[in-house]
């Protein structure tokens, strides 16, 4: 499954993405992330790895993967880049690998057009402000829709998080490189 995640800077995505890995990861599938996690074992994701795949390639099989800001690996202005259109056609194979893959982005026009069209489930992350406009720095309002299913228009659902519960699971200043 593909799980897209938007929101703005601070505005809560990569914890909620690192709330999905620990999930997935309690539920015993094997975490791959582009970014440090710390208390859930993980494998460094190597993106050439992942476009170097095959059928043979076990490893690549259910999984769950966290990429914080895959617009540094598939960005739309370099589309018909061989690195986009390699990921794009590892995401058409996820559900064949059983592989839950959660990205984050601040926009999801930035992203290949290829990854927007192939997700299954997208959250927008928002900052909650109290009755004084002081934003609430343990608590984050989420909204998801869910494309799964084609015969009906998404509805979305709604929930507040609290964030700190995650704030220890990995580091928030890290800076995510391109793979070359």
């Amino acid at each position: 499954m593909l799980i897209g995640i938007e929101g703005g800077l601070g505005s809560g995505k990569t914890l909620l993405m690192v709330r999905y890995l620990l999930k997935d990861f309690n539920k015993g599938n094997q975490i791959f992330s582009n970014f440090g996690l710390n208390h859930i074992p993980y494998k460094v994701l190597n993106v050439l790895e992942i476009l170097d795949f095959d059928k043979e390639n076990k490893s690549l099989i259910d999984i769950s993967m966290g990429i914080d800001e895959l617009t540094v690996f598939a960005d739309c202005r370099t589309s018909i880049g061989k690195m986009n259109r390699l990921f794009s056609y590892f995401i058409l194979q996820t559900r064949k690998r059983n592989v839950n893959l959660y990205y984050t982005t601040q926009n999801m026009m930035m992203i290949d057009k290829r990854v927007r069209e192939h997700t299954d489930i997208q959250i927008f992350c928002e900052k909650i402000k109290d009755s004084d406009g002081e934003m609430i720095e343990k608590k984050r309002h989420y909204t998801i829709w869910d494309f799964r299913d084609l015969h009906d228009i998404p509805k979305p659902t709604k929930f507040i998080l609290d964030i700190s519960k995650y704030f220890d699971y990995y580091d928030t200043n890290e800076v995510i490189l391109p793979p070359v």
